[in-house]
């Protein structure tokens, strides 16, 4: 006899876990399950829950993934899962935002793939001289299009205010852009520091953040990364940033973050 399917409330009050973490296992391949009708609403078999449950704890090292130095080789392995290329980025000065950062700007521009970087208001200089060490001339890439620098207030403080839709509006157009010219794979990166300035609308910055993960699947080759200063912004932001992406890059470790789709299947 074929056994029944669980649904995801079935499921997840036998795991004695919220369903939003079982969706977030589910995305991140820790548990197996099947779609079914129009909506792809996920089911489970009973044993493949039990499996779950008998399965010894993995050692802290593996639960996250650590391998800080090549977040391009995590974030690929995560978007064949459906998972959209957007990271939290958690730093303590601009020595350490570019170490992390770095990364992500080498192997766009090996690949002569664009980059929009949004800075803070007085950063310019910095940000082209960290680019320049590195062996490139931005004031060429950005002849070429493939280097664009705002300030926030050519993007997400447009008009003295922030608004969440008219910024998605933004960052589409942008992506959009790029692909008429050429270019599938984009980087994005924004300074989250504009929150600071206590323009009307930054306490919708969260919001956003959350927004962005479902226009992003629209655009799997599209990566968004998040600078969040560990050392400014407070510990009610953090968390947000925390649970509005997919991704968490810190000092050390680059591992899942706690963003779930609280309305998917």
């Amino acid at each position: 006899m074929t056994s029944r399917l669980l649904n995801i409330e079935e499921a997840a009050q036998f795991l004695n876990i919220s369903k939003t973490t079982l969706r977030r296992w589910t995305k991140l391949g820790k548990l197996p399950c099947s779609r079914v009708g129009v909506k792809g609403e996920r089911r489970f078999l009973k044993s493949d829950l039990q499996a779950c449950i008998s399965a010894p704890a993995a050692p802290l090292d593996r639960l996250l993934v650590c391998n800080s130095s090549d977040p391009l080789a995590q974030l690929n392995a995560a978007a064949a899962r459906g998972i959209p290329r957007h990271v939290c980025l958690h730093f303590q000065g601009r020595d350490e935002l570019w170490t992390m950062f770095r990364p992500y700007v080498l192997e766009h521009l090996a690949q002569g793939a664009p980059i929009l970087y949004i800075h803070e208001e007085h950063s310019r200089a910095d940000v082209c001289a960290r680019i320049r060490a590195e062996g490139y001339d931005p004031e060429q890439l950005e002849r070429d299009g493939l280097l664009r620098l705002l300030v926030p207030a050519d993007a997400y403080l447009r008009a003295d205010t922030f608004v969440p839709e008219r910024m998605l509006d933004f960052m589409e157009a942008a992506i959009l852009a790029f692909r008429a010219a050429g270019h599938e794979t984009v980087l994005i990166s924004g300074e989250m520091t504009w929150y600071l300035m206590g323009t009307p609308g930054v306490e919708k910055m969260i919001d956003y953040e959350c927004l962005l993960n479902k226009l992003l699947l629209r655009y799997p080759n599209v990566t968004i990364v998040c600078h969040y200063d560990s050392f400014r912004l407070n510990g009610a932001i953090t968390l947000g940033a925390l649970c509005s992406h997919p991704h968490v890059h810190l000092a050390n470790q680059f591992a899942p973050g706690y963003y779930s789709d609280a309305n998917a299947s």
